[in-house]
């Protein structure tokens, strides 16, 4: 695990937190017409560098808090649908409560008719009250591959993609003896949900591209306002890109909300994540 286990205080706060943002959830979804901001997901483009896999796409979502499916969530579908991915890969907090695992496996299913799908868990997947077990068995039913501290390879031409999900680093849950050593030819992507998973690697690690969410970006941004609001885990990492020790995160806005269902600008964002066989540049492309 994390070397530094969260501490009963922390917990605790955390864990009614949740609790407090129940009512909101259970409320504000019963009038999908109450949500501001969410109409138009955003589509953002990034590349990496890897032969044996220039020319294949990755698509990646996160903070679904999907306890209702709504109108959005077809927009989402088509969005992703255009962009023909080969693989997706969503970054936890799936939902918010138990009953809305119907719901949420709806969305999950259209996404497995489009691509492969390869999910992890956030911290309000672990408070939902939904066992991990219930999880796991969920997502074998839809041939979801839902990754608690696993790691899966997927063959390419010449190489291999290597997809790693972590369990929540914001919850302490996150197992870094997962993450395979560096071979020739594999790329190596990790999945987590929290930003703080970058302040517990370094150059062991054998990781080529992080991705996560649980920030959503602030969701509330007033112009020229610094964020007031990100939950523990995040480090001060809002969105886009970071680096340290070497290694290449990015942290995507998500789709859902949390407390509020408004988004302030900061609209929800798809990430396209596109390989090339070109020579690494000093300045990835992130346009």
């Amino acid at each position: 695990m994390i070397k530094f286990p969260l501490s009963w205080h922390r917990r605790l706060r955390l864990a009614l937190a949740h609790r407090i943002s129940l009512p909101f959830h259970r409320l504000f979804n019963r009038f999908p017409d109450s949500e501001a901001g969410h109409a138009r997901a955003e589509v953002t483009r990034i590349t990496c560098h890897h032969t044996p896999l220039a020319g294949r796409r990755a698509v990646q979502i996160s903070d679904l808090h999907l306890d209702r499916y709504h109108a959005r969530h077809d927009s989402v579908l088509r969005t992703i649908a255009g962009l023909k991915p080969d693989w997706i890969f969503v970054t936890g907090d799936l939902l918010n409560v138990s009953d809305g695992l119907p719901h949420l496996f709806q969305f999950l299913a259209g996404l497995r008719s489009l691509a492969p799908v390869f999910l992890t868990l956030g911290n309000h997947d672990h408070y939902s009250g939904v066992p991990v077990d219930q999880f796991t068995a969920l997502a074998d039913r839809h041939k979801l591959h839902l990754l608690v501290n696993q790691t899966m390879f997927v063959p390419t031409e010449g190489g291999e993609l290597g997809i790693v999900g972590l369990d929540d680093p914001s919850l302490h849950r996150a197992d870094l003896t997962c993450i395979p050593p560096r071979t020739k030819g594999r790329f190596t992507v990790l999945l987590a949900h929290a930003p703080n998973v970058l302040d517990h690697l370094d150059h062991r690690h054998a990781v080529d591209l992080i991705l996560c969410g649980h920030s959503h970006g602030g969701q509330w941004r007033p112009p020229l306002i610094p964020p007031s609001w990100l939950p523990y885990g995040c480090r001060g990492r809002v969105h886009g890109h970071y680096r340290q020790n070497r290694h290449r995160l990015y942290v995507n806005r998500g789709l859902g909300w949390s407390l509020l269902p408004l988004r302030w600008s900061c609209p929800p964002e798809i990430l396209a994540i596109d390989w090339s066989a070109d020579a690494p540049s000093d300045h990835e492309n992130a346009g």
